[in-house]
């Protein structure tokens, strides 16, 4: 078992660049036509859409209540395979980082993620250390070769894996940050919308340095 990043890694995510811009021009033409509608309202209008919206509101303090048993609203450390198994089965949506501690590249996305798990909380995130579970590694992170890239991020719904982030070419290579990670996210299903761009800017930035990948 190859546990390395991977060949490919070092090019740069185009396609998740380009999955920024495309967002966003889906959400101002939503925007536009939401607009629209609330010009066109009446009494009986207005009062249904209150309605609704307080039904909802109650229905998503429920719901939040549920994803703060399950570990929603921060970025978790998961210990073994049965752990792994367990937060699959009881979050609906859930974003799990394999990694290797020593990598700084792991480290600067586990800090993207952990912002993301703040903002997101309709979704679980965690993380685990690759090489604690050879198990996983050999059934879902393996290619047909049997190389393992690291960092690779897995991406849950309703208990199956539905796809995997292999590496930093998706999440913009150089140029990863929060905003590109919520854009790659958003379009697998993963987080029910993006937050406002301000929210995702790091405190302080994080570049992930492609000339320092290595083969492990």
């Amino acid at each position: 078992m190859d546990l390395g990043f991977g060949d490919q890694n070092q090019q740069m995510g185009g396609q998740a660049l380009e999955a920024v811009g495309m967002i966003a021009g889906m959400q101002e033409n939503m925007l536009d036509q939401e607009l629209h509608k609330l010009d066109n309202l009446d009494g009986k209008d207005l009062a249904k859409i209150r309605e609704e919206r307080v039904k909802a509101m109650k229905e998503r303090r429920l719901e939040e209540a549920e994803w703060s048993r399950h570990g929603h609203g921060h970025l978790t450390q998961l210990t073994d395979t049965k752990e792994f198994f367990a937060a699959c089965k009881n979050s609906k949506r859930l974003v799990c980082h394999f990694m290797r501690p020593t990598s700084h590249h792991c480290v600067a996305i586990n800090g993207h993620l952990a912002k993301m798990a703040s903002l997101h909380r309709e979704t679980r995130f965690c993380m685990f250390e690759a090489e604690k579970s050879p198990y996983l590694c050999d059934k879902i992170l393996a290619d047909e070769e049997g190389k393992v890239v690291i960092p690779t991020i897995v991406l849950v719904v309703e208990g199956k894996v539905t796809y995997q982030i292999r590496g930093l070419a998706e999440l913009g290579g150089e140029q990863c940050n929060c905003e590109i990670m919520a854009a790659v996210l958003q379009i697998h299903g993963l987080i029910e919308g993006e937050a406002a761009k301000h929210e995702y800017e790091d405190r302080k930035s994080t570049r992930l340095n492609s000339s320092h990948l290595c083969n492990l």
